[in-house]
């Protein structure tokens, strides 16, 4: 697949890629907005409702886009079943039937009725169970995607950066991070099945985010250690705990300059690196210059994938290993 050599924000809706190696073609990447927020305790009843309000209010905004999910316990045969007109309430699922010793609390949402495709819509949702399991002390995470078309028309000149605070004001993450993503299906397995399609963008364009949130959920915890970010993108958001372990919140914010802007909620707060989000282009010698000088200031907690774990699957394993290049990519900005 080719690009134009300047490609603008608008562009990015028609930008999609198709797997032609497949019997079944079909659309596994797309480029558009994405937001993926962790929070610390995802046992607690606060952060559960919390999941099930933005839940709830992402579907109150975008219901009519999305064409099947995931039930709210996770658990599904085949495929997933249709998306009704009315929706799902995720707050009443989380009153009357969250069982926190038994069931995870993990719904999820695509909006395409064949869930393998990378739809412009599209949320996932975990809260692990306290029964025991290796997943079972994994942050909790709200992940959701947007075509950029959708903010068009929107009151006011931050739409985005708006959703983004009011999920954080709901949900207290201790990280998070959203911008323009390299958008493939919600479903964990085709993110895999479709990983070599996404190498290509990742390395060329360090602003655009590659997400499996479930993943790196996985791998913010080690031990007993504590918990580790992801990274940077447009909008990054850290909690107090994360401040402390950088030299307090002064530390890392008082000489960000004014091409930085801030917005509080309680016990974190959500970063703005410049005006508009910046895919950059290695090809053209570009790196989005307020991510890179935020990301040299959190690199201290920023996590590492471990030999046989990865994010963005190597080309050549004889001369990289999968671990190597998601790291790699992990410290495009260093």
């Amino acid at each position: 697949m080719t690009f134009p050599n300047n490609f603008t924000l608008e562009d990015l809706d028609s930008i999609q890629i198709v797997d032609d190696s497949r019997p079944v073609k079909r659309v596994s990447v797309r480029f558009g907005l994405m937001c993926s927020l962790y929070m610390r305790d995802p046992h607690s009843p606060e952060v559960r409702m919390g999941l099930a309000k933005c839940g709830d209010h992402y579907q109150q905004l975008f219901g009519e886009h999305l064409k099947c999910y995931i039930k709210p316990d996770g658990i599904y045969k085949g495929k997933p079943k249709s998306y009704p007109a009315q929706g799902i309430n995720l707050v009443d699922y989380v009153r009357q039937h969250d069982n926190i010793e038994e069931k995870d609390f993990a719904p999820m949402f695509f909006g395409d009725q064949d869930h393998y495709v990378a739809a412009a819509y599209g949320m996932d949702i975990f809260a692990s169970s306290t029964e025991p399991s290796p997943i079972r002390d994994k942050p909790a995470y709200f992940s959701i995607v947007l075509p950029f078309s959708c903010l068009e028309g929107k009151e006011g000149e931050q739409a985005f950066q708006k959703l983004v605070h009011g999920w954080c004001q709901e949900l207290k993450p201790f990280h998070g991070y959203a911008g323009l993503g390299a958008i493939q299906s919600m479903d964990e397995t085709e993110k895999k099945r479709t990983n070599h399609l996404v190498y290509p963008l990742a390395k060329r364009f360090p602003g655009l985010e590659v997400d499996k949130p479930g993943t790196i959920a996985s791998k913010m915890k080690r031990g007993n250690g504590d918990l580790k970010i992801k990274g940077v993108n447009w909008l990054t958001a850290l909690d107090n705990k994360c401040f402390e372990q950088l030299g307090g919140r002064q530390a890392v914010l008082s000489d960000l300059g004014d091409e930085f802007i801030l917005y509080e909620y309680e016990g974190g707060v959500l970063i703005q690196a410049g005006l508009t989000p910046q895919p950059g282009d290695v090809n053209q010698q570009h790196i989005p210059r307020y991510y890179q000088q935020l990301a040299r200031k959190l690199k201290p907690i920023r996590l590492i994938f471990p030999e046989g774990h990865y994010l963005i699957a190597s080309p050549n394993k004889n001369e990289q290993s999968n671990a190597e290049a998601s790291n790699e990519w992990l410290a495009r900005f260093d």
